[in-house]
């Protein structure tokens, strides 16, 4: 059954008269991620996005012929981030998680450490493809998401999702696949519990070599 999802919050912000939205930035690959899932959105209304943009005036930059404009932001600078919520440009900020929690009961806030559950919502109720291997993949690999479910859309009969080069990604990539099967069958609580013990032995050897 479909539910509101932080991936709905998104959607509806770009809609909706709301100047300010922040997101704990995880990663680089799962801010692409939100960046790439706002121009979705943003493409469909005809709404303009600058990225990047050092702007912490209270000017709009709207353009001359009312062609709405989003702004993205990245700080940790909670002077700047001040800065940029009291802006009434209608903006997104990608932040850290001591400013996420500082501001996020004033605020529309999206928590980027639920970034397996807003991809997976994305791709089943807003792309409508329902194929499991597929969100798995683009889980573990979150820049390719776009690239992968377009080749999906093309052609799902003679889809397959791009493999991983390295023997020792393939390893850890099945035992988050048997944890991400236990987790969806509900079964075999046990077997969850090893596999996820095996993949933070895993990867904590796998740091050590490095």
């Amino acid at each position: 059954m479909k539910i509101d999802n932080q991936i709905s919050l998104i959607k509806d912000f770009i809609n909706s008269d709301d100047k300010t939205i922040l997101i704990n930035q995880v990663s680089d690959e799962i801010e692409i991620f939100y960046i790439r899932v706002i121009e979705y959105f943003a493409n469909h209304q005809k709404i303009a996005i600058k990225n990047d943009v050092h702007n912490y005036s209270n000017l709009t930059i709207d353009d001359l012929f009312g062609k709405k404009t989003i702004q993205i932001h990245n700080t940790n600078n909670t002077k700047k981030l001040e800065a940029l919520i009291n802006n009434y440009n209608k903006k997104i900020i990608f932040t850290d998680y001591k400013n996420y929690k500082k501001f996020n009961s004033k605020f529309l806030c999206i928590n980027g450490y639920q970034f397996e559950n807003d991809i997976a919502f994305f791709i089943r109720y807003e792309l409508d493809i329902n194929n499991n291997d597929l969100i798995f993949y683009c889980k573990n690999n979150t820049p390719l998401l776009f690239s992968e479910t377009s080749k999906y859309l093309i052609n799902n009969n003679r889809f397959s999702v791009d493999r991983f080069l390295n023997n020792e990604k393939n390893h850890i990539l099945d035992i988050r696949k048997s944890i991400f099967e236990n987790k969806l069958n509900k079964s075999d609580i046990k077997n969850l519990y090893e596999n996820i013990k095996k993949e933070a032995k895993y990867k904590r050897l796998n740091f050590l070599t490095y």
